[in-house]
């Protein structure tokens, strides 16, 4: 009679597990079906805006200053930015160094100097506002002003205006070849819903090692 008692015990016991695991998957599967999906917006960086290949931007500012922030891909690949690190004034960084580095939910993107030169300002109203990354990449959301080592050769290899808008078009186009490469196609924060167009935030779907190689294949400096 205990025998047939502990039985019955333990087959409530598993009903009652698979009931909570299979009201958990259902929660899981509604989530993500009811979460808003933002595809990209259409690539368009301000004229007089120079673009380089680790998605940064330099702007030359009335001091002869070069302002440096991170384009449209980068900061809708992210989605926003939970906190900014920037470098110290008077720091002097080659090009490909790291410059600033974006925390988004835990992991963290290293933004490359697209310059050589030696920091004079940093954005200090990142530090209240980190989102600004997101909302005004080309604004209020820029990271640096840098004095270059030299101006001229500094500005050789970028690329502006509806070069650079074009190349940006290319740029989102790939990225969305690199999210299917690497299995992310199928979450519901890598692509839209036309399955063709990143997704708001899609680098978050990427597993660590992707992760990693997001990190070199479109934040690293190279020509545009």
């Amino acid at each position: 009679m205990s025998a047939m008692l502990v039985l019955v015990i333990v087959v409530l016991a598993v009903a009652a597990d698979a009931i909570r695991l299979a009201v958990k998957r259902r929660r899981n599967k509604s989530r993500v079906a009811g979460a808003p999906v933002t595809p990209f917006v259409r690539a368009n960086p301000p004229r007089g805006f120079f673009l380089d290949g680790g998605h940064t931007w330099i702007r030359l500012t009335d001091a002869g200053e070069l302002r440096v922030g991170v384009d449209e891909l980068l900061s809708q690949a992210l989605g926003g930015a939970d906190r900014v690190e920037l470098p110290r004034l008077g720091t002097k960084v080659r090009r490909g160094e790291p410059l600033a580095v974006l925390w988004r939910q835990g992991r963290k993107l290293a933004i490359a100097s697209p310059v050589e030169g030696t920091i004079v300002t940093s954005n200090d109203g990142l530090d209240t506002m980190p989102g600004d990354v997101f909302t005004d990449p080309y604004g209020s959301g820029w990271l640096t002003s840098l004095w270059p080592t030299d101006h001229r050769q500094a500005l050789n290899v970028f690329t502006l205006g509806e070069a650079g808008q074009r190349w940006m078009e290319r740029e989102i186009h790939r990225f969305s070849e690199f999210l299917a490469a690497h299995g992310a196609g199928g979450s519901h924060l890598a692509l839209a819903a036309d399955g063709a167009h990143p997704a708001v935030g899609a680098a978050l779907a990427l597993q660590d090692e992707s992760w990693r190689e997001f990190q070199r294949e479109f934040a690293s400096s190279r020509e545009a």
